[in-house]
């Protein structure tokens, strides 16, 4: 733990020189005059944040052990609770992290001569991230080609088991038979894939699998073929059926292999943490009972595209949380150490460092948050139960810790909507969505037209950009509207309010009556149908889109008709925070689950009176209810985290939050049980 109050370190054998009034107050800091070892750490790493110290100086006075300053290193495991403590201490002082990463990273390295061998270096996707000799898998070699026992993998060993990973990179062309090869030979317990196979039209790694389930593929001598596949927001669980032939085409030998493929990971970037963390605990979840069940099975297989940045923080993270469970303790610095002697690469970046320490940091601190959903009734009168010592209850220290740990986002990122000839199309300039995660219109409908709408891509739980929240449209910004329901492919709009008639503030932006209303200069509506239902009024619409653009009308392009069913909750009067009726609103969520099994799952397009009301509710709970389906789990905390991503206004309050847990309680009594039916 750092020493960070410590004063007592003086330079000996020089006598104090005073400064002069006059004299520079910056002269002292002159590595060449003075020794900056006499300067307590605080200050040191003060300065050191501000540029007011060389950063190569400082880092190479941290590697002799006997300087203040390597004490803010970690050299050996630390326990939970100081683990937090330091994570405080980079907060205050990020420069720790860029220390730590270029002294772990400065180890001796072997020797890498096979990778280097004329005939493997076309096998290797990146020459930064090669295996070394000593430790790289060797496969069985094929009679007749030279270095046919190359692969680009390295044995990795976690904190408390040897060799309990095999890192590679994803495979190329040439090497997708010795990938299978080694999967085969290493008797992999599950792969852990964490690249897509396109990332900004740049192949990462070659779809090493069949296409669909029907569909049979053979690598060398090993066949395959899907078995089953399950998707969620941030990634797919494929389960893999391998299996060998003799010359009769008989099976004679087989095998179930799972790959965990996480599907929200850019190249040269970092996940959202509790997203990654989720992966990690179904990974967990299934390899754990294998590895138990199986004391054969062989380590995990993890790659990334080059087998370097993404698989070395997903390795820091696994083996770290293994350890605290086996041991309460972390060991970030150490394991670095240990993984760049293993294999280079490994951790890209000093973003990605502090990635992992964030990452543990959040496990620490919000635990377990999930549940299985036969304990639902009885963990809610546990959460509305005040605390003594705290005076709140667990619902107030759940959301309190959610809005601790919510993004926010400088005008800078939300750049779209601040632009001069956008700042009017948002109902509030404080709640204005981030250009990262904004849907971004397309339709041209003239030159004083953008492509900005103030809404935002909020994820559900098995698809990622699930919901588009957005605003009551203003008068100005009706065209805007159906431009992003049209463009997006919106196949439900879900509108969370019933303003009154003729209302100035929230003009009408659907036809009720007529038979169409055109919106803006290209977008005509055509309302085909409507029923209503008790508190429900339901509508069925025709979008038809004028084309205006010259180069679009002289390339002959033709705009499609899109049909979307728009479901407006009756009973939610504006001013209150929760409707008047629970079940009217998961009645709705169900008949627009139902519409969307029918068009193939286009997004939801949620309306609120201002964008960041009721609609984090609709979403969080949605999501909530697809895990209660899906894994008969019930995780509101994270659910809500989830929505709070991208706009960090959405749940806003602690009624909303606590409204959660009450709708999915609805669902889980009154529509459960009629849905398994």
């Amino acid at each position: 733990m750092p020493n960070l109050k410590d004063k007592s370190h003086t330079v000996k054998g020089k006598s104090q020189k005073q400064r002069s009034k006059s004299s520079s107050r910056f002269a002292e800091v002159d590595g060449r005059k003075t020794n900056v070892v006499s300067i307590p750490n605080t200050i040191k790493l003060s300065m050191l944040n501000s540029g007011l110290l060389s950063f190569e100086k400082i880092r190479l006075e941290a590697r002799d052990e006997n300087n203040s300053l390597s004490k803010t290193i970690p050299q050996f495991p630390i326990s939970k609770p100081y683990f937090l403590k330091l994570c405080d201490v980079r907060r205050k002082f990020p420069v720790l992290y860029k220390l730590e990463f270029q002294t772990a990273t400065r180890v001796e390295t072997s020797l890498c001569r096979h990778a280097l061998r004329k005939n493997n270096q076309e096998k290797n996707q990146n020459s930064k991230c090669i295996p070394y000799d000593y430790n790289r898998v060797v496969l069985t070699k094929t009679s007749g080609l030279v270095d046919s026992d190359y692969i680009n993998a390295s044995y990795v060993d976690s904190l408390l088991k040897p060799n309990a990973y095999i890192v590679t990179q994803g495979p190329v062309e040439e090497t997708v038979n010795a990938f299978w090869q080694m999967v085969w030979q290493e008797n992999i317990s599950a792969i852990i894939m964490l690249t897509k196979t396109f990332d900004f039209a740049k192949v990462m790694c070659v779809q090493y699998w069949p296409p669909n389930m029907e569909i049979h593929e053979t690598y060398g001598d090993i066949h395959i073929n899907i078995v089953r596949e399950e998707q969620l927001a941030n990634f797919h669980i494929r389960t893999f059926h391998l299996y060998k032939v003799n010359e009769a085409k008989e099976v004679i030998k087989e095998r179930l292999i799972l790959q965990f493929h996480y599907t929200e990971w850019y190249s040269h970037s970092c996940p959202f943490s509790n997203a990654l963390l989720e992966f990690r605990r179904r990974v967990r979840l299934v390899v754990g009972n294998i590895i138990k069940g199986d004391d054969m099975k062989g380590p995990m297989l993890v790659h990334c595209s080059d087998g370097g940045g993404r698989s070395g923080v997903y390795l820091s993270i696994d083996a770290n949380l293994e350890l605290a469970e086996e041991e309460e303790c972390f060991n970030v610095f150490g394991y670095l150490k240990k993984l760049r002697q293993s294999r280079k690469g490994l951790v890209e970046n000093v973003e990605q460092y502090k990635f992992i320490y964030d990452t543990l940091e959040e496990h620490e601190i919000c635990g377990k948050t999930w549940f299985p959903v036969s304990e639902l009734s009885d963990r809610l009168k546990v959460k509305a139960r005040r605390n003594p010592l705290t005076k709140m209850n667990e619902y107030q220290m759940e959301y309190e810790q959610i809005c601790k740990q919510t993004p926010r986002f400088s005008i800078g990122d939300c750049a779209g909507g601040h632009r001069a000839d956008n700042r009017d199309k948002n109902r509030d300039v404080l709640c204005v969505p981030p250009d990262n995660f904004r849907p971004y219109l397309t339709s041209f409908q003239g030159n004083a037209f953008t492509d900005y709408i103030n809404s935002v891509f909020v994820d559900g739980y098995t698809k990622p950009r699930e919901y588009i929240v957005t605003e009551w449209p203003l008068k100005h910004t009706l065209g805007e509207f159906w431009s992003l329901v049209y463009d997006q492919e919106c196949s439900v709009v879900v509108v969370l309010c019933q303003p009154p008639l003729n209302s100035q503030n929230f003009p009408s932006f659907w036809p009720h009556k007529s038979k169409m209303e055109k919106y803006g200069p290209v977008f005509s509506v055509h309302n085909v149908s409507s029923k209503s239902y008790t508190n429900i009024k339901q509508w069925e619409f025709k979008i038809n889109k004028k084309i205006v653009s010259l180069t679009e009308m002289m390339a002959g392009v033709k705009a499609p008709t899109k049909t979307v069913q728009l479901f407006q909750l009756t009973c939610w009067p504006m001013g209150h925070k929760v409707p008047t009726s629970t079940n009217s609103l998961v009645y709705l969520m169900n008949m627009v689950e139902l519409w969307r099994q029918k068009v193939d799952y286009g997004p939801v397009c949620v309306v609120s009176p201002d964008g960041r009301s009721r609609s984090g509710v609709y979403c969080a709970a949605n999501a909530c209810i697809e895990q209660v389906i899906q894994h008969e789990e019930v995780d509101v905390f994270q659910a809500v985290k989830t929505v709070r991503r991208h706009r960090p206004q959405l749940v806003e309050n602690m009624t909303e939050y606590k409204y959660c847990y009450d709708l999915v309680l609805h669902y889980v009594l009154h529509f459960l049980n009629k849905s398994k039916g």
